[in-house]
């Protein structure tokens, strides 16, 4: 279950940012680069620090005393048209500017985001200039074509999570996958949230036919990712992102169904770093560790699901409303 998840985070991040030709970008210097980089990357860490917020709950009803739960949680967040592109200003660069219109500082156009268009015909041509004058053409980065190959664009993510019932109606949840070393990658992450019954405490609540709850929860995932470990050793992808949520919980059980929702707040922070030694092929320069990105966002959160318990089997699906909606699906088993 732990490789499964850290095979598909693997897998998702790798062959994102393996779309980016860093030594191109980084033609016109590193303060450039970062700058379009920060638009082009933009979708992936914010798609997944909304997602990875899923699936923390499929009821308001706190276990029984020392009542356990262990599932799978995956997340798939969809990235809005809105962010399948980013505007390109000439003012906002120093050495790279569009090829069309160089000289007009006022100049724009929209630029694919790692979740846009692979046409040409969708990437206008921008020009590089070195500290010497000598300048380079070349098309504007292309998008992953995940939306051409599956029909729409989807940042996906994975979460184990294990939960037990305690004192007072209140439930402690974890998420935990102790550090992962190998040669091409190392992962870990840790989550914690408490959900608690507020109809206890409530004399008017107490009388509602539905239970009521909140929840407080926090998420942590470091991961560093080697993109050519047998000959660039030195070149790897940090990524690491902090997410936290507050809802207000409701369930109502009906037979072997609970329809459950919730409404709050969540928000993340990621860091995105480019790690290792690059050399651009046109100047001839080396640069170490040239991209350091930080991202961070909240929202309103609002979310429906439904869930269905057969013996101790619990399979749940949910959709949350939120910068980035995320679909959820859950599956595991509940005791007590």
């Amino acid at each position: 279950m732990r490789k499964l998840f850290i095979a598909l985070f693997a897998m998702c991040t790798v062959t994102t940012y393996s779309q980016i030709d860093l030594e191109s970008i980084l033609e016109g210097g590193t303060g450039d680069a970062q700058t379009m980089l920060k638009g082009y990357v933009q979708p992936f860490p914010t798609g997944f620090g909304n997602g990875i917020n899923g699936g923390w709950y499929t009821t308001a009803k706190a276990h029984k005393f020392l009542g356990i739960d262990i599932a799978v949680i995956a997340n798939g967040a969809f990235v809005p048209k809105t962010a399948e592109t980013f505007t390109f200003t000439n003012s906002d660069y120093n050495n790279i500017k569009l090829d069309s219109d160089p000289n007009n500082p006022s100049a724009s156009a929209e630029l694919p985001t790692l979740f846009g268009s692979q046409k040409l015909a969708d990437r206008p041509l921008l020009q590089f200039t070195d500290n010497s004058g000598n300048s380079i053409s070349t098309s504007a980065l292309p998008g992953s074509g995940l939306k051409e190959a599956i029909g729409y664009s989807v940042v996906p993510s994975a979460m184990v999570q294990a939960g037990i019932g305690l004192f007072k109606k209140t439930d402690l949840k974890i998420r935990f996958v102790p550090k992962q070393a190998t040669n091409e990658y190392e992962f870990s992450t840790f989550g914690i949230g408490v959900m608690h019954d507020l109809k206890q405490w409530i004399p008017f609540v107490k009388r509602l036919p539905f239970d009521v709850s909140i929840l407080a929860a926090w998420n942590d995932v470091k991961s560093k990712f080697f993109l050519d470990p047998d000959n660039e050793p030195t070149q790897a992808l940090e990524f690491n992102t902090k997410t936290t949520m507050f809802q207000l919980l409701a369930s109502k059980k009906l037979s072997i169904f609970t329809l459950y929702g919730g409404i709050g707040t969540t928000s993340y922070d990621t860091d995105v770093n480019m790690l290792g030694t690059y050399k651009t092929t046109a100047t001839n320069k080396t640069y170490t560790d040239p991209i350091q990105l930080a991202y961070d966002g909240s929202s309103m959160r609002a979310n429906i699901g439904l869930s269905i318990k057969l013996l101790f089997i619990n399979i749940a699906a949910e959709y949350a409303s939120q910068e980035y909606d995320v679909f959820t699906v859950r599956a595991g088993f509940s005791i007590r």
